[in-house]
């Protein structure tokens, strides 16, 4: 059980982040500094920097928690094949759903569309990490030419999807939707890809 001081943190650490959330919607993230996030938060600019490092760390927060949250799910599981994993983590993110903050986020990528890229690095690292479970799942031997652009594909996907669930987190048939797109790209890749002793030349 968390005590009082913690709980205390906790929500001052939520307070300082939706605020900036939305500064960063009202104002644009290039103008709102942090001093501006500690003037409406009501705390000092010292706090702000205290738990967050930087107005991208708490821009990128949320993005960054979902995010690690996929990559526990490989590490626990390491026997799962890539979209099964994909799954689970898309079903435990039900859990953990917010819909004011992800109003919140939704807003500021709306109004900031140049921070995707930087969410967008994040998740690329984690499909990085899942490339046994990837290489598995797709089939596709070392150095076949399309193993990079299936890789490509599926973290593009997923960022999307991140991003577009964050904005429509009221419609749960995506879920579904998106993972059938996810496992046909991953299949289409298995059963059509040549090999590349077989590509024209």
């Amino acid at each position: 059980m968390s005590s009082l001081r913690e709980r205390s943190k906790a929500k001052r650490r939520e307070l300082i982040r939706r605020t900036a959330m939305r500064l960063f919607a009202e104002r644009g993230y290039d103008h709102a500094t942090i001093a501006d996030i500690a003037a409406e938060a009501e705390v000092a600019p010292r706090t702000v920097t205290m738990y967050f490092s930087s107005k991208a760390d708490v821009a990128l927060s949320l993005a960054n928690e979902v995010i690690g949250r996929l990559l526990a799910v490989f590490k626990e599981d390491p026997g799962l094949n890539f979209t099964d994993a994909v799954d689970r983590w898309l079903t435990s993110e039900r859990e953990h759903l917010d819909p004011e903050l992800a109003a919140l986020n939704s807003a500021m990528f709306e109004a900031n569309p140049d921070l995707r890229s930087l969410g967008s690095t994040e998740l690329s690292e984690v499909v990085a990490f899942a490339g046994p479970a990837f290489k598995a799942e797709v089939g596709l031997p070392d150095g076949h030419p399309l193993r990079g652009v299936i890789s490509a594909a599926a973290g593009a996907a997923l960022t999307q999807y991140l991003f577009t669930s964050m904005h429509k987190a009221e419609q749960p048939q995506l879920h579904d939707e998106f993972m059938h797109v996810l496992r046909t790209l991953m299949r289409s890749a298995r059963t059509d890809a040549a090999e590349p002793s077989e590509l024209p030349a």
